[in-house]
């Protein structure tokens, strides 16, 4: 049942970003995505237990996730745009290696808020350790932020269980 799930996770995007229903586009998106979903469905679809109903709520709480992400993203961008620009970039600019514990417990939450940190300008997550994760920040507002909203909102979507 898991790679059903995993094909349709996979195929429906597929579908909805190409925009092309020819048999050529839709052939190569079934074959792509039984093939990821063939590799990948232990890794999207780790914890057997979860029923459909809240698999279906996961991904409703993981679509507004990605919007407010994509917010996240555009105000960081500014705010190195900002430092890049400004005169004084200099005093702007504290590069540091934060290290804190996550209270995340699954791993696809400790994924999805390490590569979330990747994605937002100014933040690269360097290492994950169990629950310790290492990030490397260009400026001490970036740093302050960490983990904050972000690991509650991945936490609310995937932590819980019911």
């Amino acid at each position: 049942m898991k790679y059903l799930y995993s094909f349709v996770v996979l195929f429906v995007p597929w579908l909805v970003l190409s925009g092309k229903f020819d048999p050529v586009h839709v052939g190569m998106g079934v074959l792509c995505s039984s093939l990821v979903a063939y590799w990948c469905a232990d890794l999207l679809f780790q914890d057997r237990a979860t029923t459909l109903g809240n698999r279906l709520r996961q991904l409703i709480g993981f679509v507004g996730y990605m919007g407010w992400l994509l917010g996240q993203i555009i105000v960081a961008n500014l705010h190195v745009f900002r430092v890049a620009l400004s005169p004084r970039m200099n005093e702007l600019l504290s590069p540091q290696m934060v290290e804190f514990d996550s209270k995340l417990e699954k791993e696809f939450s400790k994924f999805i808020l390490a590569n979330s940190i990747t994605l937002t300008p100014g933040t690269v997550t360097v290492r994950v350790e169990g629950s310790r994760f290492l990030v490397h920040s260009l400026t001490a507002k970036l740093a302050e932020g960490l983990p904050g909203v972000m690991e509650k909102r991945i936490a609310k979507i995937f932590e819980r269980t019911g």
